[in-house]
């Protein structure tokens, strides 16, 4: 199983997102004490579940602190996109904040209607569902 852990500004607002624009489960927080935490306010660490997968979110000064690579206060920067298969983008886009819609829901030539967003910190996120049978 692979599991991304998203570098975030602000655990609050992403856990925020996940949960209520894509529907995602928390499935726990962690506090700056490493002690599981009743809610993400003042977390910096979380773990949310949808449809048999799992998402991590982690602050910048967090990862910061666990990893030389990054740099306390360091800004979240997109390298690619994290695929949501079965997360139909015409549920999600009605809860979309305003401009978070990168490209509006469109059909790939393999069958797939699929739209581009960002959350709060500009990661790229695909949704896709089947949209017909794949072209043979």
């Amino acid at each position: 199983m692979i599991v991304p852990n998203l570098m975030v500004t602000d655990l609050g607002r992403s856990v925020a997102f996940y949960r209520d624009v894509l529907g995602m489960t928390v499935a726990f927080v962690v506090g700056p004490d490493r002690q599981v935490s009743e809610g993400p306010e003042g977390g910096v660490f979380a773990t949310l579940e949808w449809d048999g997968g799992q998402l991590m979110l982690q602050t910048v000064d967090s990862l910061a602190e666990e990893l030389p690579v990054f740099a306390p206060g360091q800004s979240p920067s997109p390298a690619g996109t994290i695929y949501f298969r079965g997360l139909d983008p015409e549920t999600v886009i009605p809860r979309l904040p305003e401009n978070h819609l990168i490209l509006a829901p469109f059909v790939q030539w393999y069958g797939m209607k699929e739209a581009y967003i960002s959350d709060p910190d500009g990661h790229v996120l695909c949704l896709g569902v089947p949209d017909g049978p794949p072209p043979g």
